[in-house]
């Protein structure tokens, strides 16, 4: 009987990693904090907010310039994005992974 009961979790677990996988793909919101640079629509997907992503555009540009994380979250803030060189750096992680 545990057996059978592991092999069916497993496989609903197999079931719920595969939606999941999918949902990403289709950009759906799965809960939980919204990426900088997105917001979630009532229909359940994630759009891009054009501010934050012209706040990462600049961000990237400001990091090819040289400057630190630090001295790119003064500019960004000085143009009205709070976001500290902890976010800064996030970002910069996710739009490299989005750009490879």
């Amino acid at each position: 009987m545990f057996t059978i009961l592991a092999a069916v979790a497993e496989a609903e677990r197999d079931r719920i990693r595969d939606v999941k996988a999918d949902q990403r793909k289709r950009c759906r919101y799965l809960g939980g904090i919204v990426p900088f640079g997105w917001c979630a629509s009532e229909n359940g997907t994630l759009a891009e907010d054009p501010g934050q992503q012209r706040a990462i555009r600049r961000i990237a540009e400001l990091r090819r310039e040289g400057l630190s994380l630090r001295a790119i979250s003064v500019a960004i803030s000085a143009e009205g994005v709070k976001l500290s060189h902890e976010g800064v750096k996030n970002v910069l992680a996710s739009a490299g992974a989005k750009s490879a």
